[in-house]
């Protein structure tokens, strides 16, 4: 009798055993995606040529592995990035490492200081860039592989409140010209100016939450912070000239702040942030030098981050997983009679034109050729008791809190130009009010109830990785 309790003792102590979890492996990795100066700058609605340098475009990675899954991050400094950009990088990581696609997130900071990475108003992608880009990205995963180590992982939240601002107003009648297509009964304009007096009240809400993701090895030495915050971008970069602009500044900052090794990756994406941006509207007008105001910002940021770090309660082992969902949604294509009528009004010559009805006009002609439909990849993660849920385009801010309130996973945090690039994701309160980012174009063409459609999905994807 004792030695069958004993034996299944020994049974049931070797089942516990192999039961156990591996520890907890990640890696973190740099390449550089700077292109050959004489690209296309894009975030203008006039093409720019880059003439100069300020600070290298980087493609970051981090990837994770428990035992049982492996995901894998990347951000990219950049300020969209084509679909078929990224189903390439996803090919060749899954070819070179064996992570599904499904299983691996790769988004946007949304730089305007960035080569063209996707079709944006005038600015045209160069195809040899666009397969640099590609092959690029993969490698950056390539490169965290190997660089796998036992780690520990952690996450927090902190606030910046200060940082951020919602950049669509509600004027007084008679404050709105007519947007570019002739309609004179928009009730929101985006960026009306600082010190505005036909302003009445902001539009929308911000989201101040700073999100951090935290990796260490097991000997406490920081190896990769992956951050999260919904702003815009800030800007401030001369013509011509490329830069990364605050993300990079902050991931600088961050390893400074960290005393942090030369191998540490600070990586930021971007949050909710199509309808927020750095511009107090009521506030003074106060003159920036060139990169000044991205590294005010950027410090600040880093300071709330490494606040952040400091409280956070590492573990060395955490659930692991992830969820995928092509979302099918209608695109606003236009009518035949009003690609007519854009084709009237354009100018003989339409290489470069600066009048905005002559910009919209051009971005009608071209829409036509849009499917009627296109697929908007959502993707969500587990990382143990943190959700983080992805929006493919520029999701305004509404869409990242009703995500956060309704998630099963506390905190959540959002990330978006995630896994493709589908413009503008209004709310649909935003579409009645008007304004920029409702403006039929390559930069805004998903249908009127998008947002909602995607939400739904984000919120799909938590649930079942709460089961």
């Amino acid at each position: 009798m004792n030695s069958h309790f004993t034996r299944r003792a020994f049974l049931a102590t070797g089942l516990l055993a192999a039961q156990q979890p591996r520890p907890l492996i990640a890696g973190a990795a740099v390449v550089n995606i700077t292109p050959a100066l004489g690209s296309h700058i894009a975030g203008n609605m006039r093409f720019q040529i880059a003439e100069d340098v300020h600070d290298e475009l980087h493609a970051k990675a981090l990837v994770l592995d428990n035992g049982a899954a492996r995901l894998a991050f990347v951000v990219c400094d950049s300020c969209a990035i084509a679909p078929e950009v990224i189903a390439r990088a996803k090919s060749l990581i899954e070819k070179n490492t064996g992570i599904s696609p499904e299983r691996v997130l790769i988004s946007a900071t949304h730089t305007h200081s960035a080569p063209a990475a996707a079709r944006l108003f005038q600015s045209e992608p160069d195809p040899s860039y666009l397969d640099f880009l590609s092959v690029r990205i993969a490698d950056g995963v390539r490169r965290a592989v190997n660089r796998m180590q036992a780690a520990r992982i952690g996450w927090g939240t902190g606030r910046a409140d200060k940082l951020v601002f919602n950049r669509r107003y509600l004027l007084e009648p008679g404050g709105i010209p007519a947007n570019p297509f002739g309609d004179a009964g928009e009730q929101v304009r985006t960026n009306p100016g600082i010190g505005n007096r036909k302003v009445l009240k902001v539009a929308g809400p911000v989201d101040p939450e700073v999100c951090l993701l935290a990796v260490q090895g097991t000997d406490g030495k920081p190896l990769c912070a992956l951050g999260s915050f919904a702003l815009h971008y800030v800007g401030g970069v001369p013509a011509r000239v490329i830069s990364a602009d605050y993300f990079a500044v902050w991931s600088s900052g961050m390893q400074r702040r960290l005393n942090a090794g030369p191998d540490f990756v600070g990586m930021l994406a971007n949050g909710c942030s199509g309808n927020i941006n750095n511009v107090d509207v009521n506030g003074p007008s106060t003159p920036y030098a060139p990169f000044s105001k991205m590294r005010e910002v950027a410090e600040a940021l880093a300071a709330e981050s490494e606040r952040v770090w400091k409280q956070i309660q590492f573990r060395d082992w955490v659930e692991l997983d992830s969820t995928f969902e092509n979302v099918d949604l209608a695109t606003r294509r236009p009518t035949s009679a009003e690609v007519e009528a854009a084709k009237k009004i354009l100018p003989e010559d339409t290489n470069n034109v600066s009048d905005v009805r002559h910009v919209y006009a051009k971005e009608t002609i071209q829409l036509q050729s849009y499917p009627a439909r296109v697929a908007a990849p959502v993707q969500t993660f587990r990382i143990g008791d943190l959700g983080i849920a992805t929006f493919p385009g520029e999701a305004f801010v509404e869409l990242g809190l009703e995500v956060k309130q309704k998630s099963p996973f506390k905190p959540t945090f959002l990330i978006e130009l995630a896994n493709s690039y589908l413009g503008y994701i209004p709310t649909v309160e935003a579409h009645r009010q008007g304004g920029y980012e409702t403006w039929r174009a390559k930069s805004s063409f998903l249908e009127v109830e998008a947002a909602p459609k995607l939400v739904e999905a984000a919120l799909r994807g938590l649930q079942r990785l709460k089961r």
